[in-house]
C-alpha cells in the first residue's frame, strides 16, 4: 500500500467532518457558559480564591456550625463555641460564603437587646486615658466590614480591654468572657484568611 493512498477521499471526509463538529461544539458550549473570567482588573475585594477555600474547608470548617441556603446559593458558618444564649448581651459573627460569586462576607450578629439597636454604638478602654468608640448601621456587608476593621485588633490584645455597648440610655458591658471573645476574634481571623487579608 503506498503512502499516497493513506489519506484517502472517504478519510479526508471524515477528518474535515470531525474538525467542524469540534469547532462547532466548542463554539456553541463558549455562548452557554455563565462563568466569565474577570479580566477588568476590578476584583470584589470580599474575593475568595480557590487555594483559601480548600483551606477553610478542609482545616476550619469543622470549627463551625454550617447552614446552606441552596436558593441563595450561600453557605453561613458560625463558630461551634460561640455564646448561643440569644438574652444575652453578646456580639456573635456569621461568616458568609457566597458560591456563585466566589466571595466571602463577614456579618455580626448582636445578640439580646443588642439587635434591636441600630445604630450599635460600643466604646472601649485599654487603658485609662487610651479610649475609643465606634459604631454601626446593621445593613450592608461594608458597614459590618468597616465595624470589624475597627474593633478586630482590641481582639487580640493581652491586655484586657472594657467594652460596653450602648442600649438604650445605658452602657452595658460586652465581650466580657473569653468564650465569648475567641468566638468573635476565631470568626475574624478565619475570615480574613478566607479574602487574603491574613
Amino acid at each position: 500500500m503506498a503512502t499516497n493512498d493513506a489519506l484517502s477521499p472517504e478519510l479526508l471526509r471524515i477528518i474535515k467532518i470531525f474538525g467542524a463538529v469540534s469547532v462547532g461544539l466548542v463554539l456553541l458550549l463558549s455562548l452557554f457558559n455563565d462563568r466569565k473570567a474577570d479580566n477588568t482588573g476590578s476584583m470584589d475585594e470580599f474575593f475568595v480564591t480557590d487555594a483559601n477555600r480548600i483551606y477553610f474547608k478542609n482545616l476550619r470548617q469543622h470549627n463551625y456550625d454550617w447552614e446552606r441556603h441552596h436558593a441563595a446559593k450561600m453557605d453561613i458558618f458560625r463558630y461551634e463555641k460561640r455564646v448561643t444564649d440569644t438574652s444575652g448581651y453578646t456580639l456573635n459573627a456569621a461568616l458568609i460564603i457566597n458560591r456563585v460569586k466566589d466571595a466571602a462576607y463577614l456579618y455580626l450578629e448582636p445578640q439580646g437587646r443588642l439587635k434591636h439597636e441600630n445604630p450599635l454604638e460600643i466604646r472601649w478602654e485599654k487603658s485609662p486615658g487610651d479610649k475609643g468608640k465606634s459604631s454601626f448601621y446593621q445593613g450592608d456587608r461594608y458597614s459590618h466590614y468597616q465595624f470589624v476593621e475597627e474593633i478586630f485588633p482590641l481582639l487580640n490584645l493581652d491586655e484586657p480591654v472594657a467594652v460596653e455597648a450602648k442600649v438604650g440610655d445605658s452602657w452595658i458591658p460586652i465581650l466580657t468572657s473569653t468564650q465569648e471573645i475567641d468566638a468573635l476574634r476565631i470568626t475574624c481571623k478565619d475570615y480574613y484568611r478566607l479574602i487574603g487579608r491574613e
